[in-house]
């Protein structure tokens, strides 16, 4: 891959040079290490005593986790020439049509009696941002949206060929991930996924879908 979006239909490596690629273990580790944060969360819960203390670990590791990734991502931006600049107005554009998609996947669901059952995701989610309101925020809104798309959308396409093809599959890893349930669950998942590659792959930058994955975290908060 020399340039951002020079990508085949399809092209899968050997096991053995997928297995040796640095980029796999690298997106392992941008994966993983976010999860550090829910864990001290649940400490905190556990020894409210220490909670001051909690906090400011947290808001550490959540620092350096970012600014590895920023890091990253500033590496390979000059290393494949991804384009920097972000357009606001496709981000927005977007992010309503997948509010629209959502909406009316919502209806005619509704139509035959399927309804989108309560998600376990969101549901931890929204007890930890009740408990630990500064931390979850940051993590949802900030290092979720730059370390998730560093790794679905850049390191494991990478890893996996990289072609459209794998970046629709990582996509589908990233929907599985956050153990969606039932049709609409994926559903949901699904059309989110979507408008963050389609964002990746048109404006040929990771910015862009890191910006459409904060503001669409941001709204879900607000909502």
């Amino acid at each position: 891959m020399n340039t951002a979006n020079s990508y085949p239909i399809f092209h899968w490596p050997s096991i053995k040079k997928m297995f040796v690629h640095r980029e796999l273990y690298q997106a392992i580790a941008f994966f993983l290490s976010p999860q550090l944060i829910p864990i001290t969360v649940m400490l905190g819960t556990m020894y409210p005593e220490y909670t001051a203390l909690i906090n400011v670990v947290s808001i550490l590791i959540g620092l350096i986790i970012l600014t590895f990734a920023i890091r990253v991502i500033s590496k390979r931006q000059r290393k494949y020439r991804y384009v920097n600049r972000i357009r606001i107005l496709p981000i927005i554009g977007v992010f309503i049509s997948c509010i629209i998609g959502l909406t009316l996947i919502t209806y005619l669901y509704s139509l035959i009696g399927i309804t989108l059952p309560s998600q376990p995701n969101q549901e931890s989610l929204t007890d930890m941002i009740g408990r630990f309101p500064l931390i979850m925020i940051f993590m949802i809104t900030i290092l979720a949206p730059v370390t998730e798309e560093l790794v679905f959308r850049e390191l494991l396409p990478n890893t996996l060929g990289p072609s459209y093809i794998s970046f629709i599959t990582s996509s589908m890893l990233f929907v599985a991930i956050h153990s969606p349930s039932g049709i609409m669950g994926w559903t949901s998942y699904g059309i989110m996924a979507a408008g963050f590659l389609y964002v990746r792959l048109s404006q040929k930058s990771i910015y862009a879908c890191i910006a459409v994955h904060i503001v669409w975290n941001t709204v879900s908060i607000i909502a």
